[in-house]
Formats: C-alpha cells, sequence, structure tokens
C-alpha cells in the first residue's frame, strides 16, 4: 500500500511539472498575428514607362472609371484643377532635361495637375510630391502649358500611353471617357550621343544609328572619323562610305568603300566583300 501511494504520489508531481511547464511556454508565445484586411481600390494604381531615344518618361497615377456618369459637367467641372487621376497625385517623372510643348523642364519628378475646358486645357507640372492628390499648392508650379483637347472612343477607365515616337520626342496621351488630351515631349537624345561614346565599336555603332533613322548625319560623319582615328577598319570604313552616300556624296562614297575593301583584305585575305562590292555597283548606277 505504501508503495502504492509513493507511485501515485510520483505521477501526480510529473503531472503538474508538466502542466507548469506548458503554462509557461503559452505565456511565452506570442499570440498569432492575422494579416492586416487589404481591400481592392476602386481606381486602382498604373504605371507606364516609355523609352525615347536614351531617355525615360515614367507617369504614375491611378485609373478612375467612367462607370455611367456625366464626368466632365458633373464629377469633373470644366475650368476646375483636376489631378488627372485618383487617389495619390499623379507623378510624371523624366531622366532628363525635357521640352514640354517647346518649353525647358528640368529632369526630376513632377506633380501633374490639369485644368480642363471644352476649348483648351491647361497643364501644371508642380514639385510638391508628397500631399495628398487633392491638395494643390500653386507656389509650387514650375510649368504651365495649354494644348486643346479632341473628342475619341469611350474609354471607360482612365489612361496615359505614349504616340508619335521618334529618336527624340514622343506625345503623351491622357484619355479618358470621350476626350483625348495629348502633349509633346522632346528630348535632346543627339547630345546624350554625343556624351556617351566612346570606343571605336561604340562610335560606329552611333553612326550606323543615325544612318537608319535618318537623324544627324552631319554629326555621325564626325563620330565616323573619330571611330576610324581609333582604328581604321573595314567595318568603320564601310560606315563611312554610307554615310558619304546618304548626304549625295556618291563619288567620295565609291572611294570610301573601295578603302574599307583594302582594309578588310589587309586583315584578312579572305576577307567577303560581296557586300561593300554591290553598294558600289548600286552608287555608280545611280551617277548615270
Amino acid at each position: 500500500m505504501e508503495k502504492q501511494m509513493k507511485s501515485l504520489l510520483r505521477i501526480l508531481t510529473c503531472m503538474l511539472v508538466a502542466g507548469s511547464i506548458s503554462e509557461l511556454g503559452a505565456r511565452q508565445m506570442p499570440a498569432p498575428q492575422l494579416p492586416a484586411l487589404r481591400v481592392p481600390r476602386v481606381s486602382q494604381g498604373a504605371r507606364v514607362t516609355q523609352v525615347i531615344g536614351l531617355s525615360e518618361v515614367t507617369i504614375q497615377y491611378h485609373r478612375p472609371g467612367v462607370k455611367g456618369r456625366d464626368i466632365w459637367h458633373t464629377i469633373q467641372p470644366y475650368d476646375s484643377i483636376w489631378r488627372a487621376g485618383a487617389n495619390e497625385p499623379t507623378l510624371m517623372t523624366f531622366s532628363d532635361p525635357v521640352k514640354v510643348e517647346g518649353k525647358q523642364l528640368a529632369a526630376g519628378t513632377y506633380r501633374f495637375l490639369t485644368i480642363p475646358d471644352k476649348a483648351e486645357w491647361t497643364l501644371i507640372f508642380n514639385t510638391e510630391i508628397k500631399n495628398w492628390g487633392t491638395v494643390y499648392e500653386p507656389m509650387y508650379d514650375t510649368l504651365k502649358v495649354k494644348v486643346k483637347p479632341e473628342e475619341g472612343p469611350h474609354e471607360e477607365w482612365m489612361s496615359f500611353n505614349f504616340t508619335d515616337l521618334t529618336s527624340n520626342s514622343a506625345k503623351v496621351v491622357l484619355a479618358w471617357d470621350n476626350v483625348r488630351v495629348g502633349f509633346k515631349v522632346e528630348f535632346n537624345t543627339l547630345a546624350k550621343m554625343q556624351n556617351s561614346v566612346g570606343t571605336w565599336q561604340l562610335l560606329n555603332q552611333s553612326a550606323r544609328y543615325a544612318l537608319g533613322e535618318k537623324v544627324y548625319l552631319n554629326e555621325a560623319m564626325g563620330w565616323i572619323d573619330r571611330s576610324i582615328g581609333m582604328d581604321r577598319n573595314a567595318t568603320n570604313l564601310r560606315t563611312k562610305a554610307e554615310l558619304l552616300a546618304a548626304l549625295g556624296k556618291s563619288q567620295d562614297a565609291i572611294a570610301a568603300a573601295g578603302e574599307a575593301i583594302k582594309a578588310g583584305k589587309e586583315r584578312d585575305p579572305k576577307f567577303d566583300s560581296k557586300g561593300i562590292e554591290e553598294l558600289i555597283g548600286n552608287w555608280k548606277k545611280g551617277m548615270k
């Protein structure tokens, strides 16, 4: 009987110790954290980036919907400031100095606002970018331009897009409901190219870009001459020949092409000159 009592006492002691440890662990274990409730926004966020030559434009905004409403008389009355979106401010970032409708604007990020009107819109670039979208402080206005709106097909969700792309410019188009508003942005791509070229290969690539796009041809002659000065070879001599032909100097182009064949064969007796010879033949035909 005494042995049974001792055994029972040991069991009860073990149970009490285990219970105490379990309770201590429960007190020390943090309660599981539930994720914060997130609800989708009615006007959802968007971001669009366009490369223009060697520069970039990025637009960050929220897209309100028409949803059967009278936008330009009730929701956004004419002749009143509009954040060109919803929620937080619409932001435009230019990687390099830019011209907006012919007016200079420094590189950076700007709050973009508009004052819509039936015949003409005012576009505003403002340096205050941290406050809520509806907050507008005119003292931070950096640039204002005026553009004419156009009618277009129904656009349910407001959007920004880019059209009329060239090597140094594009048209930024805001579309919502049946209205389109566009403005031209221009970068000095030529200056950026001149600052970035270096090796004979890069100089040759820049000249060939100008040749292919039919832009900066006179500047490209300077680049290719610098390339040839670094390393005279069949590749850059051929580019020079094609540039001369594009500038209407066929006789000089033929001479430069002959130099390209000569340089190629000096480095490699098996140099394939067929493509250059075809160019020479075409230029000679054009001279007759």
